[in-house]
């Protein structure tokens, strides 16, 4: 197995490896090279402390799958698959961030891969889903994301678009927490839990989260773990 230390050069180097001007122009419209070099040793920093994260909670050997994962998930998916051996699998919409990220992680040997592809078309079962700033993304959900953040006022909504932004967001996290093996764990931010847990009443399953949260370098939402089991009898626990 290879060694933490080691895990953590790894990411390192693949971080490095990756095409600044692509990955800057992904995330900022303007100066967008210089914008990655301030965010670039953060990514590994918290990136590294994520995946230390995972280590506690995670078997070896098991299933994730990441939403939407970009250049601030690599480190956690890499220590996954470096440290604990398992089998981790993810999409995203943006097809020039996938090319840069799996240009990297192919020059260092690494069999992940960050898909081309819509999360709806997910078809494994995994024991841990990686849902970090996916409801609350401005591009895909504009008015979610504008009433989210405060950034929107109710009055100046149009009700009948957020209603179908409401019904997107509700069908993918459905879609894919249905992919869960329970108990399993969901790795998420704050903003998010309100969209888990309403899924998880009407599915009649348990969420529990835990007080660890982690900071994110490129969006800025900490990140926090949520516990997913079956109900019982007396209540069950997570």
């Amino acid at each position: 197995m290879t060694s933490p230390r080691s895990a953590a050069d790894l990411v390192r180097r693949v971080i490095d490896a990756l095409d600044g001007r692509v990955i800057g122009d992904v995330y900022c419209d303007e100066g967008g090279e210089a914008f990655w070099e301030e965010r670039r040793l953060p990514v590994v920093e918290f990136g590294l402390r994520w995946g230390s994260e995972l280590r506690r909670r995670l078997p070896r050997g098991g299933r994730s799958f990441y939403v939407g994962a970009g250049v601030a998930e690599l480190p956690a998916m890499m220590v996954e698959e470096i440290e604990l051996g398992r089998t981790v699998s993810a999409s995203n919409l943006r097809g020039e961030e996938c090319d840069a990220l799996n240009r990297a992680l192919s020059a260092h040997g690494l069999r992940l891969r960050v898909d081309h592809a819509d999360a709806l078309d997910c078809a494994v079962d995994v024991d841990h889903i990686g849902l970090v700033s996916v409801a609350s993304d401005p591009e895909t959900y504009p008015l979610v994301s504008g009433l989210t953040y405060g950034r929107l006022h109710p009055a100046l909504v149009d009700v009948d678009a957020f209603a179908v932004e409401r019904a997107h967001v509700q069908g993918l996290l459905r879609t894919v927490l249905e992919r869960l093996t329970l108990p399993g764990l969901v790795t998420t931010t704050v903003e998010e839990v309100p969209w888990i847990l309403a899924w998880a009443e009407a599915r009649g399953v348990v969420a529990c989260a835990d007080d660890t949260m982690v900071e994110t370098a490129i969006v800025g939402d900490p990140i926090g773990f949520l516990r997913i089991a079956t109900g019982g009898a007396g209540g069950a626990t997570c």
